[in-house]
């Protein structure tokens, strides 16, 4: 069954490719519906111009405002209301059109004037260009009552800009006023606090103890580190072992000599005249010798004074021992007369931090209740200060006017109409589901599109068959094309004999492709047969000029009667014609009997191609139940004109008796849909005369002409009647046009040059 439903295509997306469909869906759907237009700009002009005519009269009152200067105080410390300056004129227009201040200038001319009508009236507010001026006007249909609108929607304005800056006044004292409640709150309990703090402590004898421990606690501190300092020194240095053994050589002497030094003057005294009497004899030794008397004195002093200078050492080495037992007791003692200054410096120092952060905590609240009650005297002072910046510069002035422009109302009403039609026609073409084009058909069934044939001027409603030099070159290469697509769409397989062609519903051309389908297959030198099995509105006939006095029906019912006994020869070489008959009152009877069966078996071997012209799907039952005899099903689809419904629902059908629809051919498509633009290209090609032969234009007995439109094709197969080799007609083409088709021939080019046979 076939499956329906969309399917997506490969490649990019063709926008250009979208919107010309559109657009063709869109003139269709005009020439359809044409009359829209006309309905709905009809309403919309005749709406507006009745509209027009009962409008009561307008009157228009104008009034300015300007934006004035402000009186800046000196004092920026005097409380003044700003507004928001950003987007300014934009927020007083939007205030002074708001439903706000508009209701309450309704009620305000109510109350004032309730003599006056009541109407509606619409309010316009504008800036002038380069200057601070509001420009406002009022419409309404109530001379007196629009005036007074517009002077009160201005006081009301300014009403509400009083109001809000009145209130946001009051908002501000209420919030100074429990600030400062709150302060006052704080300072009282600071006062207290302060006021015990000072009873539980003599405050002045605490500040003068805290600098007294803290200068005795720094000048302990200094004693310490001195102390320090000393007992480091005295620890680094073994002098015990200097008492026994004496001082030992090095830096290590240096130290412990200047150490002794520090502790006891005498030594010091003592080593230097050491070293005074060692210089001089340094010296008398340059000039004197060895046992010179002063010599010999000197030696005897200096190692008297070595002697001595031993002496007070031991000495000063043990005073030094006993020195630093002293300085280790000295810190001791004096650590703990640190650590007891310490906490008494910090006790001191935490009551005084705690009367500094009161005193502290006091000032700051003091401070801030000076500054809000600063603000609370500025705001006072800024009450009888005009602060508003927007003022009334010109009243509403007496209202004109303003006459009705019928052209404007007429105008306007004509293009919501068209606009209105527009939409109508869009709509109805976006959901019109009319099948257009070959890509509609592929998207929604799996049966290929065999053919298409371009729309065809009618005379007297119907189209004219095809004939051997036919100019109409697009239909007549249209109706080759499905020949060709027809008998070589499955070469592996055996051709169909017989071939029925339907349609969904009627009007939808399958009669007349049915004919023209039979004359090209009879152009190709097969013999045809085209039945016209509608045994209940057939008219094949008709359009080959023929009758229908005897015809199937008659074949079928009358047992005697013989197939060439109904079969008529029509104009066209090789193809013949059964016409209907009478129309019989059980057709669907006489298609399903075996009668039928046997004569379709005995045309077989007659004919080459059997073309049976059916009535359409949805109509009778006759055609699913004759589409199982055939070979092959053709389904002609009418381009914008049959419904997907109606097409989905006759597949089904056929396809629920078994049948296989062989493939589609969309009709009457017009050649300026978007996918078929290529159609003009068959006017670069055209049919060539050749100079008579013997035999091309042999006449028969009935003085018809034998078509020699027979060449090969390059595949060769045996016809059910002659057993001849039967070759596929190809066209002749025009060597003058271009192998391109969008290059134009060549003016040059000898056209009169008889072609070669492809």
């Amino acid at each position: 069954m076939a499956e329906f439903g969309t399917q997506q295509s490969e490649g990019d997306f063709d926008w250009s490719e979208m919107l010309h469909s559109w657009f063709f869906k869109g003139r269709i759907a005009f020439q359809r519906m044409w009359w829209v237009f006309l309905l709905t700009v009809g309403l919309g002009v005749s709406f507006q111009a009745y509209k027009g005519w009962q409008q009561k009269p307008v009157y228009q009152s104008r009034a300015k405002m300007i934006v004035d200067g402000q009186i800046v105080l000196t004092d920026k410390s005097a409380a003044q209301y700003s507004e928001v300056y950003a987007n300014f004129y934009g927020t007083q227009v939007q205030l002074m059109t708001s439903s706000l201040v508009r209701q309450k200038a309704a009620d305000r001319v109510r109350a004032l004037h309730p003599e006056y009508l009541p109407c509606q009236v619409t309010l316009n507010v504008t800036q002038s260009k380069d200057a601070n001026i509001f420009n406002l006007s009022a419409w309404g249909a109530e001379q007196n009552y629009t005036q007074a609108y517009l002077d009160a929607v201005m006081e009301e304005y300014l009403n509400f800009k009083r109001d809000r800056r009145e209130s946001k006044a009051k908002d501000t004292v209420y919030s100074l006023q429990e600030n400062l409640l709150e302060y006052q709150r704080q300072i009282e309990e600071l006062e207290q606090q302060k006021l015990d703090f000072q009873k539980k402590n003599n405050i002045i004898f605490v500040q003068e103890q805290g600098n007294t421990a803290g200068a005795q606690l720094a000048s302990l501190k200094d004693q310490q580190a001195q102390l320090k300092t000393q007992l480091r020194l005295l620890e680094e240095i073994d002098l015990d072992r200097f008492v026994d053994q004496g001082l030992p050589p090095g830096d290590e002497q240096a130290l412990v000599e200047s150490v002794l030094t520090e502790t006891d003057t005498e030594y010091g005294q003592a080593r230097r005249n050491l070293e005074r009497l060692r210089a001089e004899m340094d010296e008398f030794s340059i000039y004197m010798k060895p046992k010179h008397p002063k010599i010999i004195d000197l030696k005897r002093e200096i190692e008297r004074q070595e002697n001595l200078l031993k002496i007070i050492r031991r000495q000063t080495l043990n005073q030094v021992v006993n020195k630093k037992k002293i300085l280790a007791g000295e810190l001791a003692n004096l650590n703990v007369v640190i650590q007891e200054s310490e906490q008494k410096a910090l006790k001191y120092s935490t009551l005084n931090a705690e009367f500094d952060r009161i005193k502290s905590r006091l000032a700051s609240y003091s401070a801030r209740h000076d500054s809000y009650l600063k603000m609370m005297e500025s705001l006072h002072q800024s009450e009888n200060i005009h602060q508003e910046p927007v003022t009334i510069l010109e009243p509403a002035t007496t209202p004109t006017t303003i006459p009705v422009n019928m052209f404007k109302q007429v105008t306007s009403g004509g293009l919501v109409g068209l606009a209105l039609g527009v939409g109508i026609l869009f709509a109805f073409a976006m959901t019109d589901n009319r099948l257009t084009s070959v890509e509609d058909v592929t998207q929604r069934f799996h049966a290929p599109v065999l053919g298409i044939i371009p729309l065809q001027k009618q005379r007297q409603g119907e189209v004219t068959l095809l004939q051997p030099n036919d100019d109409r070159l697009m239909f007549a290469e249209s109706c080759r094309n499905i020949r060709s697509s027809l008998l070589f769409m499955d070469r592996q397989g055996p051709r169909p004999q017989t071939i029925l062609v339907t349609s969904s519903i009627p009007a939808e051309g399958k009669s007349t492709l049915s004919s023209n389908l039979a004359i090209t297959l009879a152009f190709a030198s097969s013999k045809t047969l085209i039945i016209d099995a509608d045994l209940r509105r057939g008219k094949a006939h008709r359009a080959f000029g023929l009758n229908a006095n005897v015809g199937l029906s008659e074949l079928l019912n009358d047992t005697e009667l013989k197939p060439e006994d109904v079969i008529q020869q029509t104009s066209y070489e090789g193809l013949d014609l059964i016409a209907t008959g009478e129309y019989p009152e059980r057709p669907g009877e006489l298609l399903m009997s075996t009668r039928f069966d046997q004569i379709m078996d005995e045309l077989k071997k007659r004919y080459d191609y059997i073309i049976l012209d059916c009535p359409p799907v949805l109509a009778t039952d006759d055609t699913p139940s004759l589409a199982t005899k055939a070979d092959a099903v053709l389904f002609i689809i009418r381009s914008t004109y049959t419904r997907t419904r109606q097409i989905k629902s006759a597949v089904d059908t056929l396809e629920l008796r078994g049948t296989k629809i062989r493939g589609f051919v969309l009709n009457f498509v017009d050649n300026r849909e978007p996918n078929h633009y290529y159609y003009k290209y068959y006017d670069y090609y055209s049919y060539r005369s050749y100079a008579p032969k013997a035999g091309n234009h042999e006449k028969d007995k009935k003085g018809h002409p034998k078509h020699a439109e027979k060449i090969p094709s390059g595949e060769e197969h045996k016809t059910p009647v002659s057993g001849k080799k039967e070759t596929v007609v190809a066209e002749l083409v025009d060597k003058s046009a271009p192998a391109n088709p969008e290059q134009k021939p060549d003016d040059n080019t000898d056209t009169d040059k008889t072609d070669k046979t492809v």
